[in-house]
């Protein structure tokens, strides 16, 4: 056994377990929908989400956006645009710098990713009284604060599904 990591038990094996159990309910519901292929969903509610100047972003402002590195956004990048879901343009002033733009394909996608990814927190948070999803939204924001004195950061998550007050999800 590596003694950097500990076996899991107690509360750490069981958020464990719920994330790893979350993202697999998440995988399994978007390829029902014939979703697999999207890969990265945060890319499309990230591009879904219309700019007050109107202005694509670039790649590298999603990759700053996401927190990834600019060649895994580049690699999601050329996945998208082969499936359809989006399209790189020249900036108008840098022709070096590519823009991105969602296609119609993309914003269908994006929609179909958020019922998604809202059945599945449905499922999740089924049988909570508002109270106790009160509390453990509280919990959750306890977590948190913890992990930021420590240096953990609460980064902007790129999720469409985040509108809802009883929502406490990151894809």
């Amino acid at each position: 056994m590596n003694p950097c990591f500990p076996p899991l038990r107690g509360q750490v094996s069981a958020f464990f377990r719920l994330n790893h159990a979350r993202r697999n309910a998440t995988f399994s519901a978007l390829a029902a929908e014939g979703l697999q292929d999207v890969g990265q969903p945060r890319i499309l509610f990230l591009l879904g989400e219309e700019g007050e100047d109107g202005a694509l972003p670039s790649q590298q402002e999603l990759a700053q956006r996401l927190h990834v590195s600019p060649a895994t956004i580049a690699n999601s990048l050329s996945s998208l645009e082969r499936m359809g879901y989006v399209v790189r343009q020249s900036d108008a002033v840098d022709r070096r710098k590519k823009r991105i733009a969602i296609t119609e394909k993309g914003r269908d996608a994006r929609g179909r990713c958020i019922h998604v990814f809202q059945r599945v927190d449905d499922q999740l948070y089924a049988g909570f009284s508002p109270e106790e999803l009160e509390q453990l939204e509280g919990f959750y924001l306890r977590m948190l604060h913890n992990m930021e004195a420590i240096g953990g950061r609460a980064e902007h998550c790129a999720c469409a599904h985040s509108a809802p007050e009883r929502e406490i999800t990151n894809p």
